[in-house]
């Protein structure tokens, strides 16, 4: 019979020019799933048919990458007129209430992994700030997904990755993510800020008080430092200020 890939003649039970499955009971030669005449690659595990190893196909990245873009068109859709009928969304009221709410236009499904990770966070943070907490939640595994997939990140990227870590409740994982940005800067107000709020939520309140104290410490030192991640978090630094006296009584 030929083949139904590269019409090769042949009259085994695969072609012995592609591989490709020639009778109804050819099997994968990885996983045993039955194949289907003609079928290029096994259903079940991704191997090609014929059992070469070089053109495995990922499934689960695959999988990741294909969730995070679905996710991110979900996202950028909902909320555009949180005000009503009136085209205006709804007022801030939290220091990361209202991000990227200018326009009353979704932001653009582009740039890179890292700039699609950032607008997840962006999101979640204001469905946080705004009382939306199981809408915020949903979205935590997709942008911690993200976040891990841009690696190696610098220290706005672990800030942001932390305080998604701790919107999900896992508040072991959000301190040990602000601990990365202090074992390169250890008077980081941002990673402090992090390690602090992470601390203090997972029952953990000298961690809290320490972590708030360095930051009191630092604060005026790291400020004259003009860092990037500062300025763009120049409002929720003054709350991290605010509460880091109200927890130190200084």
């Amino acid at each position: 019979m030929k083949c139904p890939n590269c019409r090769t003649e042949s009259d085994g039970r695969y072609c012995p020019s592609c591989g490709t499955p020639l009778g109804s009971q050819a099997h994968c030669a990885s996983c045993g799933a039955k194949l289907a005449p003609g079928a290029r690659f096994c259903t079940r595990c991704g191997e090609r048919a014929g059992g070469g190893t070089s053109s495995r196909i990922s499934v689960p990245w695959l999988v990741a990458g294909a969730a995070i873009v679905v996710a991110i068109v979900i996202i950028l859709l909902p909320a555009v007129n949180r005000g009503g009928g009136t085209g205006q969304a709804a007022a801030p009221t939290a220091p990361f209430a209202g991000m990227n709410a200018g326009s009353g236009q979704p932001p653009p499904l582009a740039g890179s992994l890292r700039e699609q990770a950032d607008r997840l966070f962006n999101r979640i943070m204001q469905e946080q700030s705004n009382g939306n907490t199981d809408q915020a939640r949903f979205f935590v595994p997709m942008a911690t997904q993200a976040y891990q997939s841009s690696e190696p990140l610098d220290a706005d990227g672990l800030y942001h990755l932390s305080l998604i870590q701790a919107v999900g409740g896992d508040y072991a994982a959000s301190a040990t993510t602000a601990k990365r940005i202090l074992d390169a800067s250890p008077t980081h107000l941002l990673g402090l800020a992090a390690l602090a709020e992470a601390s203090a939520a997972g029952g953990d309140s000298a961690a809290a008080r320490t972590a708030w104290g360095t930051f009191l410490d630092n604060l005026e030192s790291e400020r004259a430092k003009s860092l990037t991640e500062y300025t763009d978090h120049a409002p929720i630094i003054e709350t991290y200020e605010a509460t880091a006296r109200t927890m130190t009584g200084r």
